[in-house]
């Protein structure tokens, strides 16, 4: 959506205010040229004061009174102006009718008060311009804040399954230690470099997720039924925001292998095409007892789910189904280029 600088709001703000201040007062000025000093009653009866008045009490009001000090202070402006209106409003009934009444007084004044009030309602609307667009901004910065809480909440869970699976191998002393504290590395710098970053080329996500089921095939086996597929139909360059994808894939490990290595499964296929990216994620269900039994989406697929309502409102899809003996999320978002 189409939005406006902080600084050009304000200058539409004053451009206008100046315009409408400009146009009372040369209204003003011509109809004092044309009848003082001829006709000095007419003069202060005229539209043209009518409307200077009017403009004038509704700037002190918007600028002045309302930030006044103490409820007598806001009173007696308050009866100041009503005096104002009224002592015009008198004058015109004397000049239009040669003597000043009540009724006709009371009409006058009702019509300068209600000319004011619009003056008034004008100044405040004007000025919600640049209110209007400090809320967009804080709006976004809001959103902002929000995504990087939900971002920043994976990286804990994450983390504490990657350091157990070091732990489990240095136990065991296994060779293949070393190789897994490198690719963990490796993904310890993605989180670090692109935790800022509103969007990162695909391609780098993608290896994020390679290095990742690298790490667990460290821990569980090259003969472990670990399968990652990438369908790349696209060759040009897609962005995507950060640490979407993992969520999905970190929790079929959460649920398959960490609970039942010895028949577990997990596949992962991402399918990457002209309108965006396909991700499905499937993995083993283990038949638990009722006791047993947990709620599946846990603060991953919450998370990622509230990041997908700010991040793609309106061009992403999270579905999950599950059948006897496999759990299914799939994902889809339209990316940009």
């Amino acid at each position: 959506m189409f939005q406006l600088s902080r600084k050009t709001i304000r200058s539409i703000k004053i451009t206008i205010h100046v315009i409408f201040i400009a146009v009372i007062i040369f209204d003003f000025l011509r109809r004092a040229i044309l009848s003082i000093p001829g006709d000095w009653l007419f003069f202060l009866t005229s539209g043209a004061t009518e409307n200077f008045v009017c403009a004038i009490i509704a700037y002190l009001s918007y600028y002045y009174v309302v930030k006044l000090n103490g409820y007598w202070r806001k009173i007696g402006s308050a009866i100041l102006f009503i005096i104002v209106l009224i002592l015009l409003a008198s004058l015109k009934d004397y000049r239009i009718h040669n003597w000043t009444g009540f009724e006709q007084t009371f009409e006058y004044f009702t019509s300068f008060l209600g000319q004011s009030l619009l003056a008034y309602l004008f100044i405040f609307i004007v000025n919600r311009f640049e209110f209007f667009g400090r809320y967009k901004e804080l709006e976004k910065e809001l959103d902002e804040a929000k995504e990087q809480l939900l971002r920043n909440q994976l990286h804990p869970h994450f983390l504490f399954n990657a350091f157990n699976s070091l732990y489990s191998l240095s136990l065991k002393n296994d060779p293949e230690t070393s190789a897994y504290i490198l690719k963990l590395s490796g993904m310890m710098r993605y989180l670090t470099d692109e935790t800022h970053l509103h969007k990162v080329p695909l391609a780098r996500e993608i290896d994020f997720i390679e290095k990742y089921i690298a790490i667990e095939k460290i821990r569980f086996g090259e003969d472990a039924r670990i399968k990652l597929n990438v369908e790349d139909v696209d060759n040009e360059q897609k962005w995507i925001e950060p640490f979407l994808l993992i969520t999905l894939v970190e929790n079929a490990f959460k649920h398959g292998f960490y609970t039942n290595i010895k028949d577990a499964f997990v596949r992962i296929n991402i399918n990457i095409t002209n309108n965006g990216l396909l991700c499905m994620v499937e993995n083993s269900l283990v038949h638990k007892q009722h006791f047993q039994e947990s709620k599946r989406e846990g603060k991953g697929l919450e998370n990622l789910k509230k990041r997908l309502a700010l991040l793609y409102p309106k061009s992403s899809g999270l579905r999950i189904s599950q059948t006897q003996n496999t759990y299914i999320a799939q994902l889809k978002i339209v990316l940009t280029k």
